[in-house]
């Protein structure tokens, strides 16, 4: 009899717990409460929308298990199997490709905002399947990269994508820790005075994000929260709602307007998280909205 894990730590059940579960099943695939915690921890990011929890809890457990073993089977192919599962209710892209890069973390990256916002030819701006695919290739590029730059290395697009994300965040919320992390580069000597230091080592993962960023085009710039994505490859983003997805799934127009995606971070498992971005400022739409009040005030004003 299958038995489903019992997590403890959201962050852990997807990175870790999840994916060894999945494997486990001699027939791959998801189950109904599997799929309640995937959209809770997605939620949990961007703008909480009850409502789309409610839609994922009506599937029944028999469409979630077949539905989601359907698309395991397609893969590789990512839009089989991302279409697949956008015929679950509740389900569009952004969550679907959650699913698949919990359950295979080697073929699929999650379609994180932030990551997206750091792949140079990527507008993260509909989150549609073409988007998706567009960004998962470009991934699986720079993974292939890293891989041929590191032989032993256990890179996958998943991890790629998380990285992404690190840096993004870590420059938003605190750039000094890379400031800190280049200047430390390469001072301390290794054990045996041979070869790379511990400190080397570990602060490379700044190199693979760049790496990461620049995907296919390895003089690509590196993208950061500041600087507007000004390069021709990061075009101008509508963040409507910040770390949240909203996109039509090919053939699944009521599952295109309930995917809100989310970053590829974790709170606490019931969080309410407002709907602000990284920086602590209300959401795009959210200023505009007010600077039109205030435009009406002043105008009734001198009226």
């Amino acid at each position: 009899m299958d038995t489903l894990v019992t997590y403890h730590c959201p962050l852990r059940r997807y990175q870790e717990q999840l994916p060894k579960v999945i494997q486990s099943r001699k027939d791959k695939h998801l189950v109904h409460e599997e799929l309640v915690k995937i959209m809770k921890w997605k939620l949990m990011r961007g703008k909480y929308r009850p409502q789309l929890l409610d839609l994922v809890r009506i599937n029944t457990e028999l469409a979630v298990k077949s539905t989601s073993k359907k698309a395991f089977r397609k893969l590789p192919n990512l839009s089989g199997a991302i279409t697949a599962l956008t015929n679950l209710k509740g389900i569009g892209p952004a969550t679907a490709s959650a699913i698949l890069a919990a359950a295979f973390p080697e073929q699929a990256p999650y379609m994180a905002d932030e990551s997206m916002l750091s792949t140079p030819g990527v507008e993260a701006t509909d989150y549609t399947l073409a988007e998706y695919l567009n960004y998962a290739e470009r991934i699986k590029t720079c993974t292939e990269q890293l891989a041929k730059k590191d032989p032993e290395s256990t890179w996958t697009p998943h991890k790629v994508e998380l990285v992404l994300w690190a840096h993004y965040v870590a420059r938003e919320l605190k750039p000094s820790l890379l400031d800190d992390l280049s200047k430390h580069k390469d001072k301390a000597p290794s054990a045996n005075g041979n070869g790379p230091s511990a400190t080397t080592t570990t602060t490379s993962a700044d190199d693979d994000h760049n790496v990461a960023s620049n995907g296919a085009a390895d003089d690509a710039p590196l993208s950061s929260p500041s600087d507007s994505r000004s390069s021709a490859d990061l075009a101008q983003v509508t963040n409507d709602e910040s770390s949240s997805q909203d996109g039509p799934a090919e053939n699944n127009g009521t599952a295109a307007a309930e995917d809100d995606s989310s970053s590829s971070a974790i709170a606490t498992d019931d969080a309410i998280v407002p709907d602000v971005s990284p920086s602590g400022k209300g959401t795009k739409r959210d200023l505009e909205a007010e600077e039109e009040e205030s435009t009406e005030s002043v105008k009734k004003a001198r009226a």
